[in-house]
């Protein structure tokens, strides 16, 4: 079967061809989310992890490894250690790589692997894996989307939520819980009723939702980017209706959407379910 590129649909807006091509090589990055092959969480007691070269630890100073921890025995593992380096230099003792109130110290790697040590939260520590190599990535053919649809540019009112209001939500990752800034909520009419869906915050406001589509059409729920005007009001453009991350990968933190941001009917606009998800 051909696949249809937004550059075959010479009917829709451009703008909204750029955004779907733009999404594509996001996604085509070497290092992208389609790159992710491994999340492990670590724990107080040095450890080796999957095929991961070195030994691994986490406690109140940040993220530890020994690169002169066993050999690896993970999936695809040879025998053979990749060396581990930082900033492109070959750690050679015990290094904290990553902090609280600094981040990542640098560049990790094992051979072409990038690691990226995370945090989430003050108990939940561990080292995601992008590799360039992953299958994932080297199949990647496009995101599947439904053609552009006016019918899902809506407009609707923009209510602003009082400074410092935070909420609490749930993780794809069912060990991680997330606080988020709440900027408001939009409210919308569709199809002669009303609706409501919160907006969270940050440096660009967007709709955390599901729908009816979600499941078989779509992933289990989607990311809309949004900017409310001075004027109080907000354009809903769902045929930009995002994946989130975890959509493409099993090894994301992303959060869910609050309780009340479901729509009962689906959305037929937007990006679809990934191929093979």
């Amino acid at each position: 079967m051909t696949r249809t590129t937004p550059t075959d649909r010479p009917t829709a807006p451009a703008g909204w061809r750029a955004w779907a091509a733009a999404r594509d090589a996001e996604l085509a990055d070497p290092f992208g989310w389609l790159s992710l092959t491994a999340l492990h969480w670590l724990t107080a007691t040095p450890a080796t992890y999957g095929d991961l070269p070195g030994r691994w630890w986490a406690d109140a100073d940040g993220i530890h490894v020994d690169p002169a921890g066993g050999a690896p025995d993970g999936p695809g593992a040879t025998g053979a250690a990749e060396t581990l380096t930082l900033d492109g230099d070959p750690l050679t003792a015990p290094a904290v790589v990553w902090t609280s109130a600094g981040g990542a110290a640098g560049d990790l790697r094992a051979g072409a692997r990038r690691l990226e040590p995370v945090g989430r939260g003050p108990l939940n520590h561990g080292v995601r894996v992008r590799d360039p190599h992953a299958p994932a990535l080297a199949g990647f053919a496009g995101i599947p989307r439904f053609d552009h649809d006016p019918a899902w540019v809506l407009t609707a009112s923009f209510e602003p939520a009082a400074a410092g209001t935070v909420e609490e939500t749930g993780s794809v990752a069912g060990r991680v819980r997330h606080r988020r800034d709440v900027a408001g909520h939009v409210r919308f009419t569709h199809d002669g009723a009303e609706h409501v869906l919160q907006v969270a915050g940050g440096g660009q406001p967007a709709i955390w939702f599901r729908d009816g589509s979600n499941g078989q059409e779509t992933a289990a729920f989607r990311v809309l980017a949004v900017d409310p005007r001075p004027d109080g009001t907000v354009v809903l453009d769902l045929n930009r209706a995002e994946n989130a991350p975890c959509a493409f990968s099993d090894h994301g933190t992303c959060p869910l959407p609050p309780a009340g941001n479901t729509l009962p009917f689906p959305v037929r606009a937007g990006e679809r379910r990934p191929a093979g998800r």
